[in-house]
């Protein structure tokens, strides 16, 4: 009876990043905080690689091509998760 539980727990938890990026939000607040995170990030390559995609992200915004925005934005913050 257990191992249908704990094999439903392990699938939920590896659905949940994959939920997380589809529930990306492109706006002036996802944006600025994307920012201050990745101006608190020590390691360089990841730094400099969120920081792309977050300019990526902001062209897209600016562009107002929202799931572009979404993608490059979910980019980023997936950069600032592997610290």
């Amino acid at each position: 009876m257990l191992k249908p539980i704990a094999t439903l727990a392990f699938v939920a938890a590896l659905a949940c990043p994959a939920f997380a990026q589809t529930n990306v939000v492109c706006d002036e607040a996802s944006i600025m905080r994307a920012e201050q995170q990745i101006a608190q990030i020590n390691d360089g390559t990841k730094k400099i690689e969120s920081a792309k995609e977050l300019t990526m992200a902001k062209d897209a915004m600016t562009a107002n091509d929202l799931e572009k925005c979404k993608s490059h934005l979910g980019n980023a913050i997936k950069g600032m998760d592997a610290m």
